[in-house]
């Protein structure tokens, strides 16, 4: 079985939630009939290799440092920068803070990155896409250079992927998806 492969079972096992009847209340307010809780996948032991390998083959060659919103990339990005420790591209990572530290620097951005560096970004799951694009604009502020951003599941709805690209467009980074929920519900239904 392929890493992709792989991963898209742990993610239907693990972290989509769906059952006829049921609604699930997204953080946007809206109800669903299913719900994709992505850190039941990105914080198991069984997943982090793939993650970091996935993620990383899609990083541009140039990207020193990978990180995105707190907490949805953290363990994304520490995956990928121990998988890359023990490859040609190294890279380390970081978190974009929900608000800036009020002591110290007071920055937006935790760990490994500095003022000029390219990074990439990186996300669990996206729906309206708003807190990657807060955490485009924050990486802006800190003076990074964004190449790309990748998500583990992109839930299509709400405009999300358009909203991240638009944006990712003006900086000239590219967008990249590992899953879309169609991939998730097609695996949920195959494996019932």
């Amino acid at each position: 079985m392929s890493a992709r492969d792989e991963l898209l079972r742990i993610l239907v096992r693990r972290s989509y939630m769906r059952e006829p009847g049921k609604q699930f209340r997204l953080a946007s307010g809206r109800l669903s009939d299913y719900y994709i809780e992505g850190s039941l996948t990105t914080t198991y032991h069984g997943a982090g290799p793939l993650i970091g390998e996935l993620v990383h083959a899609l990083l541009p060659a140039d990207a020193v440092a990978v990180g995105g919103p707190t907490m949805g990339a953290d363990p994304i990005a520490a995956a990928v920068a121990y998988h890359s420790a023990r490859t040609a591209r190294p890279v380390s990572w970081f978190s974009v803070r929900k608000t800036a530290k009020e002591h110290g620097a007071r920055r937006w951005l935790e760990g490994s990155v500095t003022a000029g560096d390219r990074v990439a970004l990186v996300e669990d799951v996206i729906t309206s896409g708003g807190s990657l694009v807060d955490a485009l604009r924050k990486c802006g502020e800190e003076d990074l250079h964004v190449l790309a951003a990748v998500v583990l599941v992109d839930r299509q709805e709400d405009g999300g992927r358009a909203r991240v690209e638009e944006a990712l467009a003006a900086v000239g980074a590219r967008f990249h998806a590992l899953f879309s929920r169609a991939d998730l519900e097609h695996a949920w239904q195959r494996d019932r």
